[in-house]
């Protein structure tokens, strides 16, 4: 208990501070300049970045568009035939997961040639 009072009284025996009013028209910001090491775009790292791009877009609607085969295949699986066309939505599907899985490589593989540093 002791040792609270000597120290409440030590900061009431103090001196008070003298505090400088500055109008804020005299304030600035200072800005640090950081020193950012970019490297220059090359057309390679140019090109990778726009198959990244791409392959990622035309994987996605590879995968919308096999998903779709896949219902029409349910539907027709699930109705009573009347006429004998039969479409054959089981290989299309495949064929769309296929270049669905080719796309996605290519985006794997370009990603990983295309050599960004942050």
């Amino acid at each position: 208990m002791t040792d609270n009072k000597q120290v409440v009284s030590q900061l009431t025996q103090q001196k008070p501070r003298d505090v400088l009013v500055v109008a804020p028209t005299e304030l600035t910001i200072h800005h640090r300049h950081r020193q950012s090491f970019q490297t220059t775009p090359t057309l390679s790292n140019y090109i990778f970045k726009v198959i990244a791009k791409l392959s990622i877009v035309s994987a996605m609607l590879f995968g919308i568009s096999a998903l779709s085969y896949w219902g029409l295949e349910i539907v027709e699986a699930n109705t009573i035939p009347i006429i004998e066309e039969r479409y054959d939505w089981q290989t299309q599907k495949h064929i769309c997961f296929g270049w669905m899985l080719v796309t996605f490589s290519s985006f794997l593989g370009s990603t990983s040639f295309g050599n960004e540093s942050h």
